[in-house]
């Protein structure tokens, strides 16, 4: 039931080299593969995709994604993703910035003007840096509550928390928010005059069509831990968490979403860098911007100004991490069916980033 960004300079303080080849030598390949193996042994499970410039260097699928039917995990096979799906919602306004299309600075109320008055001082950069006052989950029952949703639209799912008083004046801190996502959502249909999950996919290039969650989808089956067993969690639809944790995703999808920073196909790095750091405050070089943990920074990867971005996504039966160091043109996503633990995933995603890069 916890979501969490995971944004720790510290950690990647260190010296990094560039790879210019796109073959993995064996030795990198078996280290891979163990780091990948150990970090699969509790999970049904797993699937690691690593993306390289322009193509998928490396691919680790391990375990089933149904026990009881017992099929395996193919590149094919789609997670529950959930809060990673805040940093597809982010790119999607990204481009929408891009375009000149809306502005960071634009109250939402101006584009639903039946939006609570409460609202009428949140802009979209509140939302996307977590900083509206909206409210989070107020504990397990509450995200179960919403979880068991199964609604038709964004709108119809805010009627959930909708009319809850804020937490904080907009702007005045940092407030971890599934559910102002969920009006990011919402206001992307006002903006656009389509379909939440049509908007997304029309606005960025994925190879194939990203899905929102739902009763009958096909994806992997979800599991939990019960004791030492590992049993079905049966029912799970995080549809009614749009972007802030709907999607399903393979690792496919999800590292080519961060292959988005860096492909060009949105707007240049150096624009994109840009966007990033004006929702940070004055002289920050790292935190949430459009919605997702991120980083500038200038001693790290032998260069200066390089961007990347860290954000984990985790709930009953599914748990995601996405790592990309722009610069380096490097993309890790991890997908898997239990929660596990979000720390774990991270240091995964680093230890493979380091590996290929040559991190001394």
């Amino acid at each position: 039931m916890k979501t969490s960004v995971f944004v720790t300079l510290s950690i990647v303080l260190m010296s990094f080299h560039v790879v210019l080849a796109q073959d993995v030598d064996q030795a990198t390949k078996k280290y891979l593969e163990d780091r990948v193996s150990a970090y699969s042994k509790d999970y049904p499970g797993v699937s690691v995709t690593v993306i390289k410039g322009e193509s998928v260097l490396w691919r680790k699928l391990v375990g089933k994604s149904d026990l009881q039917k017992d099929i395996a995990v193919t590149s094919d096979t789609k997670f529950n993703i959930y809060s990673t799906s805040k940093y597809i919602t982010g790119l999607a306004y990204l481009k929408l910035v891009l375009d000149g299309k809306v502005s960071l600075d634009q109250k939402i109320t101006a584009i639903d003007p039946d939006l609570p008055k409460e609202y009428e001082n949140i802009t979209i950069k509140h939302l996307l840096t977590h900083t509206s006052g909206i409210r989070h989950y107020k504990g397990g029952r509450d995200w179960l509550a919403f979880a068991s949703l199964d609604t038709e639209s964004p709108a119809e799912a805010m009627a959930f928390f909708i009319n809850d008083p804020l937490k904080g004046t907009p702007g005045e801190k940092e407030v971890y928010t599934t559910f102002g996502m969920v009006v990011a959502s919402h206001l992307l249909e006002k903006i656009t005059g389509k379909r939440f999950e049509n908007a997304v996919n029309d606005l960025l290039p994925f190879s194939s069509p990203l899905e929102l969650d739902g009763v009958a989808k096909n994806k992997a089956v979800n599991y939990v831990k019960k004791g030492k067993r590992t049993v079905a969690y049966p029912g799970v639809n995080a549809k009614s968490k749009y972007g802030g944790g709907g999607f399903i995703a393979s690792s496919d999808q999800l590292a080519e979403a961060g292959q988005m920073l860096f492909n060009e196909k949105l707007a240049p790095l150096k624009e994109i860098k840009k966007r990033f750091k004006s929702q940070w405050k004055e002289g920050a070089v790292n935190g949430i911007a459009f919605g997702t943990g991120a980083g500038i920074s200038s001693k790290s990867f032998d260069r200066p100004d390089v961007l990347y971005i860290a954000m984990g996504g985790g709930s009953p039966g599914g748990r995601s991490y996405l790592f990309v160091v722009a610069d380096l043109q490097i993309s890790v996503a991890i997908t898997a069916n239990l929660e596990g633990n979000g720390e774990d995933a991270y240091a995964l995603a680093l230890a493979i980033i380091k590996k290929i890069t040559n991190i001394e």
